[in-house]
């Protein structure tokens, strides 16, 4: 993979175009300082027949509540997978990371994630394929100028670093760019992409270092809440009691949802993204170019090898929805 365009250190600051410093500080979330306070355990993913907790899909976020329950100190946290860890939508996603975010308490979570993320692969001894890159949000209207001119006024709440830049800054980070129109962007440093099976696998294995079971290929087929408040999980392997449940099952949550009695409102809908081929104009960079984020065009884009990933965000006119899945629920083997 090509090398970073910046590696920007969550503490780190930068000045931006405004003159305004944009700094991470101390109020960060202590994400390390809870990991080094944790020891731990290794375990089996084996059959158990009850649980404190159990959650229902391994993808990213079935196991990243397993993980950190777990590293909490919760004990018997169960996961069940029906296939294989991410082999649902996360195995698809295109492992876009933002520390962007027009909500205060959101951005403080995504900021706790990218910090996560970037020392997960010292705790578990997995790579994550971890790309921070930064990522730049075109402004091509004044509209969209006076929004960002807005977000870097609350800018003080925010411990993430973001600024505006000027159209030359731009360029001179993504030099392959057509710069017709560009006005501004908001720059954030922290930003990138990262592999989410990798990022997956990690979180994976950082669970059951703490304690938690993760079984695959054992998929739900029935819940049943008995008058203690007790759940009992069935499975082709046996049932399960469990104090809560918790569905992680992603496009399959609406199936799941219907065995607690229960309608989830949840409805598919189609994403696209494309993978180029080799862009010789690509390969010849020197260093990553940012993920690039346009609103007015509803599209990112960012690198891939020595080519370029782009995902389109549809009309209403030409957006496909999953009737199908909605109607008659999502193939099991999906």
């Amino acid at each position: 993979m090509h090398r970073l365009l910046r590696n920007v250190p969550l503490g780190a600051s930068r000045l931006c175009a405004s003159g305004i410093t944009a700094k991470n500080n101390a109020r960060t979330l202590t994400y390390d300082q809870k990991l080094q306070s944790q020891q731990p355990i290794k375990t089996s993913s084996t059959w158990q027949d009850t649980a404190e907790t159990l959650i229902i899909g391994g993808g990213v976020a079935g196991c990243s509540l397993a993980y950190h329950l777990a590293r909490a100190g919760q004990k018997d946290v169960f996961l069940l997978e029906k296939l294989e860890l991410t082999s649902g939508s996360t195995w698809h996603a295109a492992g876009l990371t933002t520390t962007y975010h027009p909500g205060i308490n959101l951005k403080r979570i995504h900021l706790y994630s990218m910090n996560m993320y970037g020392q997960l692969e010292a705790e578990t001894g997995q790579a994550v394929g971890f790309h921070q890159c930064g990522s730049i949000r075109l402004g091509t209207t004044q509209t969209r100028i006076d929004e960002m001119k807005y977000q870097m006024s609350r800018q003080g709440w925010h411990d993430a670093p973001q600024c505006m830049v000027t159209p030359e800054q731009i360029h001179e980070m993504v030099p392959i760019m057509n710069m017709d129109n560009i006005i501004a962007g908001i720059w954030n440093p922290a930003d990138g992409h990262i592999d989410p099976y990798s990022l997956t696998m990690a979180i994976a294995k950082g669970a059951r270092m703490y304690g938690a079971t993760l079984l695959q290929h054992c998929p739900v087929q029935s819940l049943r809440l008995r008058e203690d408040g007790k759940w009992v999980v069935g499975t082709a392997q046996g049932e399960i009691t469990a104090n809560r449940v918790v569905n992680c099952a992603g496009f399959h949550a609406k199936e799941v949802q219907k065995m607690a009695g229960s309608d989830l409102p949840l409805v598919p809908i189609h994403h696209q993204y494309l993978v180029t081929s080799t862009v010789p104009e690509v390969k010849a960079l020197k260093k990553e170019i940012p993920v690039l984020r346009h609103l007015e065009g509803s599209f990112y884009l960012r690198m891939e090898r020595d080519g370029l990933l782009i995902g389109p965000y549809e009309s209403a006119e030409s957006m496909k929805l999953s009737e199908d899945w909605t109607r008659n629920g999502v193939d099991p083997g999906k």
